[in-house]
């Protein structure tokens, strides 16, 4: 029952926070996004006085102990993409609230760098618990990744330390914040989706923030039994592992490959054969590459392979079937798409209209080769690997239907 009454208080919150859109969102986030910070914060200068904690940290640096090398960049990118809403539509939500001219480039750096930069300083206060839990010879040590590090391996520690009631309530008031913080995003993110469908403009943003809530209240339910710990741990595997890693790869897809394509084919016969060549050739090289070396358990050399084949077997060879100079070649077909989203961006920065800034291109180019070329590589290697280890091995030792 104490696990019914917390789910129901957590969707209260929500519901009061996005009630009236942002407007209401906006004044909640002020306390529940530097708050936990500050506890963070507090919780590093507290724990790395612990005894074993330099031990935790030099795990943490080096990257020993923590999660094998087969899952910890899944991890890794399910955390990132979690904690900033990429693939989720929640940064596409707020920011449809922004001026249409507004610059935001640099709006996204901000939140990128400090999202991680407070996830790196978050890693010193967990990991120095962890070398605490060795130091006492506590079995909880082993419990370095994903939900058991929060609700297992801190908790215990916590139980250790002086004063653990109320180091307790910091714990839980901390993980509350920075868990409804997610939670009320994502409502947010779906009920402007909602809301701006044409036919229901005229329904009231209460009751479609009401009706989302109460949805997600009552799918909460199963998560408060006494196997709940189970399926939430499994939900979290597969969720940020499996579904995140492949809305990324569409979503680099639907940019880079399918976003003004039909301009281009247009154009000349020897423009469309050089682009279909280009995206037949490196999504052909990328899905055998990626599915055989990794498979074989030779993930660097995959990746070595990808680098060196796609410039050599894909972009070489459509370059000299367009017969266009490489300038052109360049604008028109090897960046096509990526080049004008990339442009619409960093226009929003000009001084003037006609006034090109100097990172300009710099930035056009690594933002589309990024999103062209080097993200959906790394995803799909990623993907292929985690789900070759999750077929090996099982997550958690969960029986197949998990």
């Amino acid at each position: 029952m104490p696990a019914f009454f917390a789910t129901m208080v957590v969707w209260l919150t929500c519901f009061f926070a996005v009630f009236k859109g942002v407007h209401s969102s906006s004044y909640i986030v002020w306390f529940t996004v530097p708050a936990p910070f500050i506890f963070i914060l507090i919780m590093v200068f507290k724990n790395i006085g612990l005894e074993g904690a330099d031990k935790g940290i030099d795990k943490y640096l080096n990257g020993t102990g923590q999660p094998t090398p087969d899952t910890v960049w899944a991890d890794a990118v399910g955390q990132i993409f979690f904690s900033i809403g990429v693939c989720m539509g929640i940064m596409t939500s707020y920011g449809s609230y922004n001026p249409i001219k507004k610059p935001i480039i640099m709006d996204n750096m901000i939140i990128a760098l400090s999202n991680s930069t407070v996830s790196f300083v978050s890693g010193f206060a967990v990991w120095a618990v962890v070398g605490f839990l060795e130091a006492k010879g506590s079995l909880a040590q082993t419990k370095t990744s994903s939900a058991g590090l929060a609700f297992i391996a801190y908790p215990t520690a916590v139980d250790l330390m002086g004063w653990p009631n109320f180091w307790a309530f910091f714990l839980g008031l901390t993980l509350f914040l920075l868990g409804v913080d997610s939670a009320f995003s994502m409502v947010e993110a779906t009920a402007t989706v909602v809301a701006d469908i044409p036919s229901l403009k005229k329904v009231p943003r209460m009751l479609i923030a009401f009706i989302i809530c109460m949805a997600g209240f009552i799918m909460s339910i199963p998560f408060c039994t006494n196997w709940g710990f189970v399926l939430f741990d499994v939900i979290d595997h597969y969720l940020c592992t499996y579904l995140l890693l492949l809305v990324g790869i569409f979503q680099c897809v639907g940019c880079g490959w399918g976003f003004d394509v039909e301009r281009t084919l247009r154009i000349s016969e020897k423009h469309a054969l050089s682009l279909k060549y280009l995206t037949g050739s490196f999504w052909g090289f990328l899905f055998v590459v990626g599915l055989v070396f990794v498979l074989l358990e030779q993930v660097k050399i995959a990746i070595i392979v990808l680098l060196a084949g796609v410039p050599v077997l894909c972009i070489l060879p459509s370059f000299i079937m367009s017969g266009l100079p490489f300038s052109q070649w360049y604008a028109e077909i090897g960046m096509c798409g990526c080049r004008k989203i990339a442009y619409s961006m960093s226009k929003l920065s000009r001084k003037s209209k006609h006034e090109v800034q100097w990172w300009e291109q710099a930035f056009v180019f690594y933002f589309s080769l990024t999103i062209k070329y080097f993200i959906p590589c790394v995803l799909w290697v990623i993907l292929v690997n985690v789900t070759r280890t999750d077929i090996v091995k099982p997550y958690g030792g969960y029986a197949a239907h998990w």
